[in-house]
């Protein structure tokens, strides 16, 4: 297993720390590396240094995370920068059984963050503040999925959520933004919870409305503006006393 100094990846990661302690701040999150090929991926689980274990933090690459519930299943797509624990359940007092499958996308390259790692990096408190902004910021992004949720039209839906992948992954070119992700119906239908049939028909209506288009190889263009339900004026949240 080869191994890679994670703040290379992500030199924020060390913003925090004192400008004198950087450097050895940078070289103290040194992690091992595993490499994903696309397909289902079991992640292996921790033994007693789990208890010590910060997670896996993707450094590239595109991973599905499909929750099944009964009949339904939603999806949760995460690439570079994002930490997970996939041995992480809802406890053991919960009485719903979360039937969570792993899809590896694309290829895609984790650090390993254990116990050793965590040892490493304990005098710098910055870093662990730094991983704990990630997984904030996942939780956000799960609260974004449960919004696109309340949107009526399936069309709404899509495009909103097309809207989120080129913030995230996006690439803007004279033709518009380029998603560069191979995103089949199916999978955009966990996205917004839908079924591929109804999926693959507002995917149309978009294309004809000249909104969102898929390339010839399988990945996707955004044009035009984003939709109304971003651009409406919000209601300033209520202050309570």
């Amino acid at each position: 297993m080869t191994a890679v100094v994670v703040a290379e990846h992500f030199p924020d990661m060390v913003a925090g720390v004192d400008a004198r302690l950087r450097q050895h701040a940078a070289s103290s999150t040194m992690a091992p590396v595993l490499r994903l090929r696309p397909g289902a991926w079991a992640p292996d689980i921790p033994g007693d240094e789990a208890r010590g274990h910060f997670g896996l933090l993707a450094l590239d690459g595109l991973l599905a995370r499909r929750v099944h519930l009964g009949r339904r299943a939603c999806v949760e797509l995460l690439g570079g920068g994002d930490l997970l624990r996939p041995w992480a359940g809802a406890g053991d007092g919960s009485s719903i059984d979360i039937d969570a499958r792993w899809v590896v996308q694309e290829e895609t390259a984790v650090a390993v963050l254990d116990a050793r790692f965590a040892a490493r990096v304990a005098r710098y408190p910055a870093i662990a503040g730094w991983l704990m902004d990630r997984a904030i910021r996942r939780t956000h992004w799960l609260a974004f999925h449960l919004a696109i949720g309340q949107v009526t039209q399936l069309q709404t839906r899509l495009h909103v959520m097309f809207w989120y992948l080129a913030d995230r992954w996006g690439r803007v070119t004279p033709e518009g933004i380029v998603i560069p992700l191979q995103l089949t119906h199916n999978l955009l239908g966990g996205l917004v919870g839908a079924h591929r049939p109804a999926t693959t028909t507002a995917l149309g209506e978009l294309s004809a409305r000249g909104l969102v288009q898929r390339r010839g190889d399988g990945t996707w263009l955004l044009t035009g503006e984003r939709p109304a339900e971003l651009r409406e004026p919000r209601e300033p949240a209520p202050i309570v006393r």
